[in-house]
């Protein structure tokens, strides 16, 4: 097979030319050895050309029919099919039949056992496995990208193995900042949970003694809940459940993501963990994709979107422009300013040597060092001020109920 590559070379000038492999996934690695950083690589042939899109290279005789679904794979699915896979794989059992073996463990989800049958249907209809993958349309593109790598490069297994490592990795951060957040969020809830029981349960009580029922101020509008939660209850739980719903949904949206960026980019510590946390998906997610033989310029589209940070995203496309046009990633990144000295220089050091996959996982590492280390600072600031903010709202009501009853008792004994 001959492919046609466009790259850089260490000094970094511009390059194009051809090479002979028997996969993509050996062509890049002798323009590896060679010391050349492949930005876009094709496969050159009188019948079919490769043409290149944002999930990877891709040819016209492929177009594979997604199916319309609203269910998700899960993480913690694809983290233990990727493990036991890759197990599978390398103990040598066919891939159809490790396949056909996984879906009937009810470990999975019923939904993902499912999904896996249909994978498995369509490889023995002649569907490669990356093509039956993305006909389910429930997983990414760095997923199916990698798989395709895998299968072009002839080691599924260790492509499995990285998959397994990246989503595994991404669970272990998003849970642990999910663990550092739960304690604000049950001192939030607890203070809800006090306005209510007061509203419902305490305050009808001692107002009913007075038999006149105030209409203005705090203890006003603490009637007006009460009258709201055991009157028209069956009015505001729809009402409450039809707003979840549709916020959730507004908030997957590319609106919903620029509205949590404006909030979360107005209060700085937020701002500057967000921040964190891109970089930190962006670096993983591109110091994989190159480590699994994607071209460096699908391997930066993907990354981008895996920030899921639409400024990010906005610089990224940029940075892609830059690396087609011939510069190199260093320089490219380093234009944009998003991150500090030191990983520009540690991006030049992989350019260089060839490691840039390694690089850029190291530097994922340290980011996600940073964020954990921020989000329990930001905890521990958090965490006082809700506590003080319940504690004075607290006394708060009881002082205005207090003195709103020994008015009431002064007109009463009058």
């Amino acid at each position: 097979m001959v492919f046609e590559y466009k790259g850089i070379d260490r000094s970094g000038k511009k390059l194009k030319g051809i090479v002979q492999a028997d996969s993509i996934k050996e062509a890049l690695d002798k323009l590896k050895e060679q010391g050349i950083l492949v930005t876009d690589i094709v496969e050159k042939s009188e019948k079919r050309v490769s043409v290149r899109t944002s999930a990877g290279p891709v040819s016209p005789g492929r177009n594979v029919a997604k199916k319309r679904t609203v269910f998700q794979v899960k993480l913690k699915d694809i983290v233990l099919f990727a493990r036991q896979l890759e197990t599978m794989i390398s103990a040598g059992l066919r891939l159809v039949d490790a396949i056909m073996t996984l879906s009937e463990q009810e470990v999975f989800s019923k939904k993902f056992r499912n999904i896996l049958r249909e994978v498995a249907a369509d490889m023995k209809g002649g569907m490669s496995f990356s093509d039956a993958l993305e006909r389910q349309g429930v997983f990414d593109s760095i997923f199916i990208n990698m798989v395709r790598a895998g299968e072009e490069g002839g080691v599924l297994d260790v492509t499995m193995k990285k998959i397994a490592n990246y989503y595994e990795g991404m669970n272990r951060l998003r849970e642990q900042v999910k663990s550092s957040m739960a304690y604000p969020m049950f001192i939030l809830g607890f203070a809800v949970a006090v306005v209510i029981v007061i509203s419902v349960f305490i305050l009808p009580k001692l107002i009913s003694v007075f038999g006149t029922t105030p209409q203005g101020g705090v203890l006003g509008m603490l009637m007006k809940l009460n009258y709201i939660f055991t009157k028209k209850w069956y009015i505001l739980l729809p009402i409450v459940v039809v707003i979840g719903v549709g916020l959730k949904f507004f908030l997957d949206t590319v609106y919903g993501a620029y509205l949590k960026e404006f909030i979360g980019g107005l209060i700085p510590p937020i701002r500057k963990l967000r921040l964190k946390m891109a970089n930190e998906r962006f670096t993983r997610t591109l110091g994989v994709l190159i480590g699994s033989g994607v071209p460096m310029v699908n391997a930066l589209d993907m990354a981008a979107k895996a920030s899921n940070n639409p400024r990010f995203m906005a610089i990224i496309s940029k940075v892609i422009e830059e690396v087609k046009a011939g510069s190199n990633l260093k320089d490219s990144l380093k234009r944009t300013g998003i991150f500090p000295q030191i990983v520009y220089e540690m991006v030049g050091t992989g350019e260089q040597t060839g490691k840039l996959d390694v690089v850029m996982e190291k530097v994922a590492d340290f980011y996600e060092e940073e964020i954990l280390a921020d989000t329990k600072k930001l905890v521990s600031l958090i965490e006082p001020m809700m506590i003080a903010f319940v504690g004075l709202f607290i006394a708060f009501i009881a002082f205005t109920m207090y003195s709103t009853i020994f008015q009431m008792q002064s007109q009463f004994g009058r």
